[in-house]
């Protein structure tokens, strides 16, 4: 991976670089002199965090940090405000703006790097998580879209999720099973082992059967069944169950 991209911020071009100059060892440094340039520059290079001067004359450090913070495409970016206003009045203004930290001139350069450091770790995570979030609706959208029956278990067989088409073929919605375990949808006449105990003591990686299944009316289903693991690290976490109904051609 790059370098982590930090915009300064800044109408005096000395704090500009000397900022820059502290940082520019470890980051990608981005320069604006003023409000408008540094929305500008995030609209351009997106920046991981951004170190903002308050008292710029036309669109201050407030405006600047509210505009950003009131953009869907930006909110998560940090911002420091780096100011040499003291008053308590005016940190609650920055906060109120959306400000993520302080830091106050004349600026240390430990505390500057150890704030820097601190947040930019704090945007990892938000991005990690936003990167999973949007792999779960993909993943989902699929599961919606299939034909076939899907329903996702713990490893012991209790239900967490089922798609569309179960609660279709089999009458049931997600908050009807939901935590009841998936022997509920096995017809008495199935030989399938699909109990508890069997589950919990079954080590197969993926296996594959037939399922005399039983909706929510007693109706009778003939279902292909494939069982197989979700996965995180070297240890299998949930189950997912794949269910497709058998159609007798006579």
């Amino acid at each position: 991976m790059g370098k982590s991209k930090i915009l300064v911020v800044d109408d005096e071009p000395f704090n500009v670089e000397l900022l820059e100059g502290m940082l520019s060892t470890d980051y990608d440094i981005l320069t604006a002199y003023n409000g408008n340039e540094a929305l500008e520059q995030v609209e351009k290079n997106s920046p991981d965090l951004i170190l903002l001067d308050i008292m710029m004359p036309g669109l201050n450090g407030y405006e600047v940090c509210r505009r950003l913070k009131n953009n869907d495409t930006t909110i998560s970016i940090p911002v420091v405000m780096v100011t040499a206003l003291t008053e308590k009045k005016d940190r609650i203004k920055a906060i109120e703006s959306g400000a993520d930290d302080f830091l106050s001139k004349p600026v240390d350069q430990l505390e500057l790097k150890a704030r820097v450091k601190s947040l930019l770790r704090v945007k990892e995570y938000y991005d990690a998580l936003m990167a999973e979030k949007e792999k779960l609706l993909i993943f989902k959208s699929a599961l919606n879209g299939m034909d076939d029956c899907v329903i996702i278990t713990n490893m012991s067989g209790d239900i967490k999720y089922v798609n569309p088409i179960f609660e279709k073929r089999f009458g049931y919605s997600l908050a009807q099973v939901s935590e009841k375990h998936i022997s509920l949808i096995k017809h008495p006449e199935s030989s399938l082992a699909l109990d508890k105990e069997s589950i919990i003591q079954d080590t197969r990686h993926e296996w594959k059967g037939n399922l005399i299944g039983v909706n929510k009316h007693g109706l009778k289903l003939n279902m292909s069944l494939k069982c197989s693991p979700i996965m995180k690290g070297n240890h299998m976490i949930n189950r997912v169950f794949v269910l497709r109904e058998i159609v007798c051609l006579y």
